[in-house]
């Protein structure tokens, strides 16, 4: 199937499940990477081919999507040069009224207790309801995670993407949007944290994981599998969290 093909066949799964465009849902990505620190005022964004090979959408997406944010004053559209992040004020896009405010509200052991349980109830309804599309455009995702092991920025958007499609693959719309929600917490470490040398390289390594226990739709592999990748991100950012502290403390 081709690129094109699974990004229409993801794209239209995903308003099924989330009741919005998928331009709002890109803009809305984009706004928690900004409203979680990952992307920061004077940020450069990649080009919109990246973006829409890490995001796993259509160019023309990812252009509306920016279309939408350089409208609020977020980011800043100049022909024949890159996307700049203007402005962190993303209002009420950036997150859900879930977490609206408190994108920095919750501790490190919170978020993580919180992923797993909500994880391993969505996992065994991912693996029963995933489609040829969605594993398509996963398989689409770790390629272009594999060309940005150099880059956190780039990795995560890809990251993201990778996890809301599994999210969304459960086909309920409250699992997918809170485990969406609490996938965004603590981002602003985790770019510091898949700066190390071989996190990334790790990270995909889980996601290969992940996208083999989908494609045998095997439940209980994919819960072990979501497990081990989510005490992994725990570990990494709570080493980074110490050596803030450390630092503060110094």
């Amino acid at each position: 199937m081709g690129d094109a093909m699974h990004l229409d066949v993801y794209s239209s799964s995903m308003e099924k499940v989330a009741h919005r465009s998928v331009k709002d849902e890109v803009a809305e990505r984009f706004a928690t990477l900004i409203a979680s620190g990952v992307l920061s005022v004077g940020d450069t964004l990649p080009s919109e081919r990246d973006l829409a090979a890490s995001m796993g959408v259509s160019r023309e997406t990812v252009r509306g999507a920016l279309l939408i944010l350089s409208t609020k004053g977020i980011v800043s559209i100049v022909q024949g040069a890159r996307t700049k992040v203007v402005s962190a004020d993303v209002g009420d896009l950036g997150m859900s009224a879930l977490s609206n405010g408190r994108v920095r509200g919750y501790s490190l052991d919170d978020v993580h207790e919180g992923r797993l349980m909500v994880e391993a109830r969505l996992s065994p309804l991912a693996a029963a309801r995933i489609d040829a599309g969605a594993l398509d455009a996963l398989a689409a995702l770790i390629k272009a995670q594999e060309k940005a092991t150099h880059d956190p920025v780039s990795f995560l958007i890809a990251d993201r993407a990778f996890h809301t499609i599994v999210y969304h693959a459960c086909g309920n719309a409250v699992l997918s949007d809170l485990a969406t929600t609490l996938y965004s917490y603590q981002l602003d470490h985790r770019r510091r944290a898949v700066s190390k040398s071989g996190a990334i390289a790790q990270s995909i390594a889980d996601h290969r994981v992940i996208l083999t226990a989908l494609v045998a739709r095997d439940a209980d592999a994919l819960a072990r599998a979501m497990g081990v990748h989510e005490r992994r991100i725990y570990d990494s950012t709570r080493a980074v969290l110490a050596v803030s502290k450390n630092e503060v403390n110094t």
